[in-house]
This record gives structure tokens, sequence and C-alpha cells, in this order.
């Protein structure tokens, strides 16, 4: 069992937020320790792992609008998560496109808004759906609209994310 990530953990719990930030290889990539977890940068993303806890990977953040993956376990779902500093229009769901190619929408009904609104999340059958395409795809436009009628434009190179997601299987892992 590899103890890295314990060690890197508890290092930087011990040093505190003040001191430098310590780095170690984890599952093949250079983390570094953030919140209480650890961080990566895989290509485009940022991936961070909380220890017995959830893992996400930031895909974008346009305008005060955030587009993430999280899952809770090794063995549990990835879900897709948007963000916001502003309240998010859920009812106008939320459309995207995979290289290029027609356009997909999520409905409403498969979005799950907190109840401030400012995150969204995609249900958890539709979010399998969505992410195994982004997993297959090079590029997503994903549109979101906040309440009061502004829409979020992120245009998202995939390239890197089954780079990410395989770090996560690994850091969630041990």
């Amino acid at each position: 069992m590899n103890r890295w990530p314990g060690i890197l953990i508890a290092a930087c719990l011990a040093l505190g937020p003040s001191a430098p930030a310590i780095s170690a290889e984890i599952c093949g990539l250079e983390a570094t320790g953030a919140d209480g977890g650890m961080m990566v940068q895989a290509g485009n993303f940022s991936a961070v792992c909380i220890p017995g806890g959830k893992c996400s990977i930031n895909l974008s953040m346009v305008d005060n609008v955030g587009f993430a993956l999280e899952r809770a376990a090794v063995a549990g779902p990835w879900l897709g998560l948007l963000t916001s500093t502003f309240s998010i229009d859920s009812g106008a769901g939320v459309d995207l496109v995979f290289d290029d190619e027609d356009e997909t929408r999520i409905a409403p009904d498969f979005l799950i808004a907190a109840e401030d609104m400012k995150s969204v999340r995609v249900d958890d059958d539709v979010s399998d759906i969505v992410i195994s395409t982004m997993l297959s795809s090079k590029t997503m436009t994903a549109t979101v609209q906040l309440v009061g009628g502004k829409k979020v434009i992120h245009n998202i190179a995939l390239g890197d994310l089954g780079r990410a997601t395989e770090w996560v299987d690994c850091a969630q892992g041990k």
C-alpha cells in the first residue's frame, strides 16, 4: 500500500496554511496539499481529493460559473455540477454540444438545484451518459443560463479528462 498520500496530507496539516506547498508524486502525477487533501494538474484540469471523501475535477470557470465533476467514492457515480456566485436558471436546462455535432439538452427535469440556486447538479443517470460522452469526445460546449437571462458559454477541450479521471480512480482507491 502506498503511504505517500497519507504522508503528504499529514505534512500539509501539520505545517498549516502558511507553509510552502509540499508535493509528491501520487498515482503518476505531481500532487500538492490542498484543503486537507491533495491536488494535481492533469493538462487543462485540476483534480482534488479529500482523504476518505469526495474528489472533484474542475472543468471550466467562465464569468463566475463553474463546471465540475464530483465523485464521493471510488465505486460511486460521477456527477456533473454547476456552481455560480449568481442564481442558475435550472428551468432553462443546460445545452451541450460535443465535437461540434448536434446539440444535446439536459432538460430541467434532470437538474437538481440547491435551495439558493447557486449550484445545480445533473441527475445521476444523465450524469453517467454525459460523462461517458465527454470521455469519448474531444470538445464540449456547455451553455448555462442564469436567472435574468444571461447565458454563460463554456468551451472545454476534453483531451486530458481521461487522465484526470484515471488519477482520481487511483488516488481515491488508496
